[in-house]
């Protein structure tokens, strides 16, 4: 559990921190038992436990008996399989918890493995899949035999069964090229849920947009015609194989880590972002591309804000060329901001971008920055404090000590 949330903004209307000890909380969550879902090779038992405020979901190399097992030629995968060789366990608040609109946050480290297959999800309380509506907001598996993660969501058809998907994918190769240690570090999974729309976000990243009137069922004979106008519950699971590939090469036991679930129910009303800031506006020169000049961080009053940066066209972009933002592991509201040049004093003491915050709902606030090259000459920094409207802009001036240029 995050400690600063706390006092940092509004506390979730409902959440599940697993600070407890041994299983998940039963009165929130189920363990599905079995072989449940798409042929996958593992059997669901109770492979989940908190330790030190973290619920660890592991899925082990272990040939367990199959009690339904009749004879290989039956037509039913759950009954043809006499034994399974992995166990994992997968929770769903089915029954116990659901919400309808509103915003959820996933902390969670998953594993990047072939054969793994981690995900987070909601399905709808009322109707069959897929017409109860299914929201991926995580999932990782190979794409193509290219490691990726996954934010989805299905509708139903007029075949019963068939799903209609929404899909984007994103290769791992991609967040890895910004942070190497990707795979090992803790994430943070954004449903953003309202009338209009669905967004899924991994970090500040936006990963997927499906607009409400996507989400319509061709029939109502299996389920609502709309089927993200209805509660949905959470699941949470770590499969193997089937979409995540052979997991015969792979070392076992794996472990899915989950900090925390938190749900700001009703959450859609939304207040644009009121200011940027830079921990640091001050860069030596003449160091690499990709040097950090420091970290950009928005002020927004919205629960379990997410906030995106871009370096955008406007007053106060004449060097924005030379800059880039990459997005932080586990952050929603922060990015860093990076040389995209090797900066020399020479060309310019201070370098002036225009950055936007955009937040979860599509607000947006400008503001340029100076930022300080430092050479030859000394720079110091005023920061002129202004209310700005949404869209509207605020500037960093910097300044040369005339006492040291003179001397």
């Amino acid at each position: 559990m995050d400690p600063l949330w706390v006092c940092a903004e509004t506390p979730p209307t409902w959440s599940d921190e697993f600070d407890g000890s041994g299983p998940p909380n039963p009165a929130t969550w189920t363990f599905e038992q079995g072989f449940v879902r798409n042929e996958e090779l593992q059997w669901y038992t109770n492979n989940a436990t908190q330790v030190g405020g973290v619920l660890v979901i592991e899925a082990r190399r272990e040939q367990v008996l199959n009690p339904n097992f009749t004879t290989p030629a039956d037509a039913d995968w759950r009954k043809n399989r006499e034994y399974a060789d992995y166990t994992s366990a997968s929770i769903a608040s089915a029954g116990k918890y659901s919400f309808q609109y509103g915003r959820m946050h996933v902390r969670a480290k998953i594993p990047c493995f072939t054969g793994s297959w981690p995900a987070i999800w909601t399905l709808g309380n009322a109707g069959e899949w897929p017409s109860n509506g299914e929201c991926d907001i995580l999932e990782y598996y190979l794409v193509g035999g290219v490691p990726s993660i996954l934010a989805n969501l299905a509708r139903g058809t007029t075949t019963r069964w068939s799903a209609t998907w929404d899909s984007v994918s994103k290769p791992v190769s991609q967040l890895t090229a910004v942070n190497a240690s990707w795979k090992t570090a803790y994430h943070i999974w954004t449903m953003q849920w309202d009338q209009d729309n669905v967004r899924l976000y991994v970090d500040n990243i936006l990963m997927n947009t499906i607009p409400q009137s996507w989400i319509v069922n061709s029939v109502t004979t299996w389920g609502p015609q709309y089927p993200f106008k209805q509660p949905q519950y959470i699941l949470l699971n770590l499969a193997i194989g089937g979409a995540g590939g052979d997991p015969s090469g792979t070392t076992f036991p794996l472990h899915y880590e989950v900090d925390y679930v938190r749900v700001w129910e009703g959450a859609t009303n939304n207040v644009a972002p009121t200011d940027i800031s830079l921990t640091t506006n001050n860069v030596a020169e003449n160091l690499p591309f990709g040097t950090v000049v420091g970290n950009l961080s928005a002020t927004d009053a919205d629960p379990g804000e997410v906030i995106s940066y871009s370096l955008v066209t406007g007053t106060g972009s004449t060097n924005n060329s030379q800059f880039q933002i990459a997005f932080l592991s586990g952050e929603t509201k922060t990015s860093v901001l990076k040389t995209a040049a090797v900066l020399s004093y020479a060309d310019g003491a201070a370098r002036s971008i225009r950055v936007r915050a955009t937040d979860i709902e599509g607000a947006t606030y400008d503001k340029i920055l100076t930022i300080n090259v430092l050479g030859g000459e000394s720079v110091e920094t005023s920061t002129e404090n202004m209310s700005i409207p949404e869209g509207g802009t605020n500037t960093l001036s910097a300044t040369e000590d005339k006492a040291k240029k003179e001397g």
